[in-house]
């Protein structure tokens, strides 16, 4: 549990937020805010930590524009650069001849559709990426295209001779003391860009601090002022896009907030919210269906804060209650052909625990559980977290930290599975006995994901 709250800070405001955001079916894993330097507020909601590194979705885009940032302050690259001049394409058909970087950052390539599908899986991401045609002229139409921010990938590595990773270790990552990050890449061992890094809090409040600060992070200069400035400036005309906060106006890979100020974010609630204007940021990891309201929330937060009432009251996430027997079972059950790639499991459960074994071909992953409180678990799987579009192509395994809680039901073992590399919860349900094995994986409340039976 973190959760430390500024006596500047209105605690019965907190409880108003939590219990909107409640209302709303947003769960706030970790949040933080800063202002004037300050930070006014630090929350993790057990069973998570602001420590984890754990899938932020699109608020990648806001990396990677840092890090054309970077390149674009070294003279590598100028945001009015063609594509093709880059590449050193030649016959182009004269709408893909005009996509310059510019267009990229500011998801305006004339495309009429993200076309990240195209070049996920793709021998060559770049020559996927040049065979789909802009419907538009470039420039006067806004699609939100990860495909566009991969392709800032594979402009810095052009520009700079280096893997993007590797630049932004050296530019962004080590001189801002980022080192627990990993960044998903496509099936031709490009970074992703778009999506896929995985990141924790802390160092979401870096890049804030280094945003407020005009591009400065503990004296060192990270990015001009110049490019920021120019970053978090309208450039995009995204009015049909939706609601309020998403159609505001777009920068380079930044969305304009309608109430002030700009923002990165991710899919189901991930947000680095930069509030110039009140020299504040605010930092979130949350689950949710509905960002909009989490938007709505945060800045019901942010107006009525100020009170100095302190604390608020503090807020957990619930394991599985005590209470009940699990089945005493003690063997392993060989496993059918199954997506995961699991060859065999061993059960031990009885009493308050459980203690699951999966054999992947080449080591055992082991998961355990007990009731009425959080075990914490890290085993390298693929195929057992949800992930938002599939999986990636080329992946062999996948780093998961769990925290698992466990209890009874009509007979089966059913396991509460928060991930914290993820904003995603699963239901694990295992039907076990003699006849044979049956275990599926669903979020609480989605459909059922993958299945395992054996004998």
């Amino acid at each position: 549990m973190e959760w430390f709250v500024d006596a500047a800070v209105d605690g019965k405001a907190l409880d108003r937020f939590f219990e909107f955001m409640e209302e709303n079916k947003i769960e706030v894993h970790t949040m933080q805010i800063y202002r004037g330097g300050k930070q006014l507020l630090r929350l993790a909601q057990e069973p998570y930590s602001c420590r984890d590194s754990r899938e932020v979705y699109s608020l990648s885009k806001m990396f990677t524009s840092t890090v054309v940032g970077i390149a674009v302050g070294q003279g590598l690259v100028r945001v009015e650069d063609r594509l093709v001049d880059i590449f050193g394409r030649t016959g182009a058909s004269e709408k893909m001849s005009h996509i310059t970087v510019r267009h990229l950052l500011s998801m305006n390539t004339g495309h009429d559709r993200c076309v990240i599908p195209d070049m996920i899986a793709a021998p060559d991401s770049v020559e996927a990426f040049f065979g789909v045609e802009p419907v538009y002229e470039p420039g006067t139409h806004f699609t939100y295209n990860t495909g566009a921010s991969c392709m800032l990938v594979s402009v810095i590595e052009k520009v700079s001779g280096r893997d993007f990773f590797q630049y932004a270790c050296e530019n962004l990552f080590y001189p801002m003391g980022m080192t627990d990050i990993s960044w998903r890449r496509c099936a031709d061992g490009r970074c992703v860009g778009g999506a896929g890094l995985h990141v924790c809090s802390d160092d979401i409040v870096k890049l804030g601090q280094m945003y407020l600060s005009g591009g400065v992070y503990q004296g060192r200069r990270i990015l001009s002022e110049e490019w920021i400035r120019e970053a978090s400036s309208y450039v995009s005309d995204n009015s049909g896009n939706g609601t309020p906060d998403w159609c505001s106006g777009y920068g380079y890979q930044l969305w304009i907030n309608s109430r002030g100020g700009y923002r990165g974010d991710g899919a189901f609630g991930q947000l680095l919210v930069i509030l110039p204007e009140r020299d504040m940021f605010v930092a979130v990891q949350a689950f949710c269906a509905d960002m909009q309201k989490e938007m709505d929330g945060v800045f019901g937060l942010l107006e009525a804060m100020d009170g100095g009432a302190g604390e608020g009251k503090v807020h957990a996430f619930p394991p599985i209650p005590e209470g009940g027997t699990l089945p005493e079972i003690d063997r392993s059950y060989r496993l059918d052909e199954n997506p995961m790639q699991f060859g065999s499991l061993w059960i031990k459960s009885g009493g308050d625990r459980v203690h699951l074994s999966f054999d992947d071909g080449r080591s055992i992953q082991t998961v355990e559980a007990k009731t009425g409180c959080w075990t914490v678990n890290q085993c390298d799987m693929r195929y057992v977290q949800p992930a938002l579009g599939g999986h990636h192509p080329g992946e062999d395994r996948e780093r998961l930290v769990m925290a698992a809680s466990c209890g009874e039901e009509e007979g089966k073992i059913v396991l509460l599975v928060r991930f914290r590399t993820s904003p995603h919860t699963q239901r694990w349900e295992i039907e076990a006995g003699g006849e044979g094995l049956r275990m599926s994986f669903a979020e609480p409340e989605g459909p059922e994901g993958g299945c395992l039976t054996g004998r």
